[in-house]
């Protein structure tokens, strides 16, 4: 039995109706399932008694942190967050899992942001820059996530020389970018994902950007999470939902893309947290705290994210200059 709390959200249903073939305990505060409030130790415990595996995809993950996988633990089942960040692996790492497997971050930012380089990243890769964004609606739990995400990271930082440089970057607005489909504003953001995968694969340097309108940089300003809720929505405003990630390295070899772009932010996060699971269940990951770019496979995760999003990835260009200036919006 897996149990999946947050069942009637966008996410969480996605994510039970892939599982369902294990058989799906659905759990949330309404609508059809067992009815559960996450900050109600006694009705967590009912809900993961019984269950080999718990998938968290209730929200904001800063406000539950560990709550659900210490009840999901204490009913001797792993553990699966298709959000959560370094304060939820920090207290899992730190107080540990009681033997039981945790996978946090199992969905697309962070999640598949800090895995999909690797395809197109070797091991001591020059530059690697990275645009993520778009179009997409926010529920009130995303956007607060959103806000309180800002924390694990710096904003105007790049990567340069196996250390954070504060103040390296500046924004850029009007930026025509390949696989955007309209001009787009660039907001440097080195999160603590981008610095974790900086390290692991000894990458020289590394820009990370996101893409976004005015009104949400305004909104988050502002710290407002209804601001930014509101703001979403009005950029979706007679126009169809779009995101894309791009990713480029530039190594010894030559210069690697990936390209990734959807139209459901949702439904690529639950095939993430979904495709977690199926890993856990196999028994693919050892016991303990794990970040999913981690210890999932890339190739294996771009299979399952096939039905929801597209992928063109180019792993061998002519080689380039790696000291060679990069004009913004140009690969």
């Amino acid at each position: 039995m897996i149990g999946v709390l947050g069942a009637t959200g966008a996410v969480g249903r996605r994510v039970a109706e892939l599982l369902e073939p294990h058989g799906v305990r659905r759990g949330s505060r309404s609508g059809p399932g067992q009815r559960v409030d996450a900050y109600d130790p006694a009705g967590l415990a009912a809900f993961c008694a019984g269950c080999r595996l718990v998938v968290n995809c209730a929200g904001p993950s800063h406000r539950l942190l560990d709550r659900v996988a210490r009840a999901a633990f204490a009913a001797g089942a792993d553990y699966v967050d298709a959000a959560g960040d370094d304060p939820l692996f920090g207290l899992l790492s730190s107080s540990g899992t009681a033997g039981r497997t945790a996978i946090v971050s199992a969905g697309m930012l962070p999640g598949l942001t800090g895995l999909l380089p690797r395809l197109v990243t070797a091991h001591g890769t020059h530059r690697l820059d990275v645009y993520t964004g778009g179009r997409d609606r926010l529920t009130p739990a995303a956007a607060e996530d959103v806000l309180l995400s800002r924390g694990y990271g710096e904003a105007l930082a790049a990567w340069r020389g196996g250390v954070r440089v504060s103040r390296a970057l500046t924004p850029a607005e009007d930026v025509a970018l390949p696989y955007f489909p309209e001009r787009v504003s660039l907001h440097p953001y080195l999160t603590t994902e981008a610095e974790r995968l900086a390290r692991r694969l000894s990458v020289g340097e590394s820009h990370w950007y996101t893409v976004t309108s005015k009104e949400r940089v305004l909104a988050l300003a502002r710290g407002s999470a209804a601001d930014l809720e509101r703001a979403a929505a009005l950029e979706l405003a007679g126009r169809a939902p779009y995101y894309a990630m791009l990713f480029q390295a530039v190594g010894p070899s030559g210069t690697g893309t990936l390209a990734l772009r959807t139209a459901d932010t949702a439904a690529l996060t639950a095939a993430v947290a979904a495709h977690a699971a199926e890993e856990v269940l196999a028994g693919a990951v050892r016991p303990g705290a794990h970040y999913a770019a981690d210890v999932l496979d890339p190739e294996a995760v771009l299979a399952a994210i096939a039905p929801v999003a597209r992928v063109d990835m180019t792993r061998a260009l002519p080689p380039v200059d790696p000291l060679a200036p990069i004009e913004e919006g140009e690969l």
